[in-house]
């Protein structure tokens, strides 16, 4: 009994440190990514940065595709737990409420902090996507993900009866989804100077000004 506890303990031992191991990879490719971008970044480089052999990089990650991969999804999630954005708690609260005017709000608070941690690194890999073509389905499913996390905001809209008339709710879908991006935050937040509570309201405004039933 003694053997299997203590074998128990080992594994769960080595799957904190595998775990603890691939954080820091994944945060300090995320540095050298937004410092130097994903080309110009090697495999040595992160393992430098994360303090671990090159060859653990490798072990724990593989590619730099990967590695690419790793960070968008912790970024957006905020962690990484293997929680998708549409079964977080926040999310599922902003779904359930009946208020479409609060709901929106709540979908733009999400949206506002997922910006605020991922946006610029939406950059890295919309520039990566561009030149190499490995990156390319990465950019494209990001995209999807985002389009159908999106759409649930629609849809939980038209259930409840809350759309502009003649609104179905696909084209909600398709505003939301070309309002609520990483490329008009950079645009207003980053490029024109708005602050991320001024860009949080305008949204929500926006939103719906476009979507809502008056």
């Amino acid at each position: 009994m003694a053997t299997v506890k203590k074998r128990t303990y080992d594994m769960a031992n080595r799957a904190h440190q595998a775990a603890e191991t691939r954080r820091r990879i994944v945060e300090a490719a995320a540095r050298l990514f937004l410092r130097h971008g994903y080309a110009a970044t090697s495999m040595n480089a992160v393992a430098t940065e994360a303090g671990v052999a090159v060859q653990t990089v490798y072990a724990s990650m593989r590619t730099k595709r990967d590695i690419l991969e790793a960070v968008i999804q912790s970024t957006v999630r905020g962690d990484e737990d293997e929680i998708p954005i549409a079964a977080a708690p926040r999310w599922r609260q902003m779904e359930a409420e009946t208020d479409p005017r609060e709901k929106l709000a709540l979908f733009t608070r999400v949206h506002r902090e997922i910006c605020e941690r991922e946006a610029e690194l939406f950059v890295v890999l919309e520039t990566a996507a561009a030149v190499d073509p490995e990156i390319a389905p990465l950019l494209r499913d990001k995209e999807r993900f985002r389009y159908e996390d999106q759409a649930r905001v629609a849809r939980s809209l038209s259930r409840q009866g809350q759309l502009r008339p003649r609104l179905s709710a696909r084209k909600a879908s398709d505003i939301i989804w070309a309002l609520a991006s990483e490329r008009v935050y950079l645009a207003l937040v980053k490029e024109r100077g708005w602050s991320i509570d001024e860009y949080e309201a305008w949204l929500t405004d926006q939103l719906a000004a476009g979507l809502l039933a008056a």
